[in-house]
């Protein structure tokens, strides 16, 4: 039998450990989690500069307190971790992230986004494809829709052609009632923009409506894919406003004889047949049940965790969510943010 993979994590807050105490939220809904959760890892180690979250943590998953560090690099020194997750908030991702290519961490799990800044995104990715070509490191970006299996499902009957060319795609994401749009798309915008290239293959924004430094008003992006997909370009659009008492992240898919409706807590998923309601017409008929979700359990954390475990056994198993790829998210949304700075006109 294998040992267990070794795993430890920088960040011990929101999204490391404590989005586990949500009783709504699906399970595992952290890394901490998600490592406890895996029957082939062990959590050796948390690192975090505040004693709070260290002694919440230390308690939660019943930890020694010498299994806690203030510091990710006597953290690395001391417990050696197979895996190293870094879960902290973004102007240290990328410090962190250098600190465990300079240690040779065999797997880095890093939130997204990868960085503050394009520029900062794309002068690190030179770092870590030498560090994976070389064979010290591999960078695994949780982009959790990628191992989701809601978002696979749409991912697939894009591919298989099930339904028929995809037409046009919209998306909604709302995160509250006065948050930036800019700020809004740089943090859970990079799900999106990765989610959209996961199911979609390359796409880029084309024009945007309304100033994303704004916390009020509408902003519509309106994008375009590759000429490859679905037989050619597919229309996109993205809404992200504020001015929402609610969080809405979701994708609408339109196909020729069908419709996907996928995002968080929902999959809805409709075919063409002959109409109930016209004679000579055909409507969408719902192929999942009204009112349920067949994909309620995702598996988004899980099947994250066990890809993460899988690349630590074997280095030569490619990538399911590289940096590159939390790369070209940013990038995707650098142009949205760019071509949003100027409000009012499509461009």
């Amino acid at each position: 039998m294998m040992l267990p993979v070794r795993c430890a994590v920088a960040g011990l807050g929101r999204i490391g450990s404590r989005l586990e105490t949500d009783r709504l939220r699906e399970k595992p809904a952290s890394h901490a989690g998600a490592i406890r959760a895996n029957p082939d890892a062990v959590l050796v180690a948390g690192a975090d500069p505040d004693p709070a979250a260290r002694e919440s943590f230390a308690a939660l998953w019943d930890l020694p307190t010498s299994a806690l560090f203030p510091d990710a690099a006597s953290m690395l020194d001391a417990a050696k971790p197979d895996i190293l997750h870094i879960a902290c908030d973004t102007d240290a991702h990328v410090p962190l992230l250098r600190l465990a290519l300079d240690r040779r961490v065999p797997v880095v799990v890093l939130e997204k986004p990868v960085a503050r800044s394009l520029a900062e995104a794309r002068r690190v990715l030179r770092e870590v494809e030498r560090a994976e070509r070389e064979g010290r490191s591999r960078v695994v970006v949780n982009h959790e829709r990628r191992f989701a299996r809601d978002w696979r499902r749409a991912r697939e009957i894009v591919r298989s052609g099930e339904y028929g060319p995809l037409r046009s795609v919209h998306a909604r994401l709302y995160m509250g009632m006065s948050q930036r749009v800019d700020a809004v798309l740089w943090h859970d915008g990079t799900h999106l923009a990765d989610a959209l290239r996961f199911v979609l293959g390359p796409w880029r924004a084309v024009s945007v409506r309304g100033d994303v430094r704004s916390s009020e008003g509408n902003v519509l992006v309106v994008g375009e894919t590759a000429e490859r997909c679905a037989g050619g370009p597919v229309t996109v659009t993205i809404e992200a406003s504020p001015g929402r008492d609610h969080l809405l992240f979701e994708c609408d898919l339109s196909f020729a004889s069908g419709r996907v409706r996928v995002g968080n807590g929902v999959f809805e998923e409709w075919k063409s047949a002959p109409s109930p309601l016209y004679e000579r017409f055909r409507s969408l008929e719902p192929v999942t049940s009204l009112g349920t979700n067949p994909y309620a359990e995702t598996g988004y954390f899980a099947g994250m965790m066990a890809h993460a475990i899988a690349l630590a056994r074997d280095p030569g198993l490619p990538i399911a969510s590289s940096f590159r790829d939390g790369v070209a998210a940013l990038e995707i949304l650098d142009r949205i943010i760019r071509l949003g700075s100027r409000p009012a006109i499509f461009r």
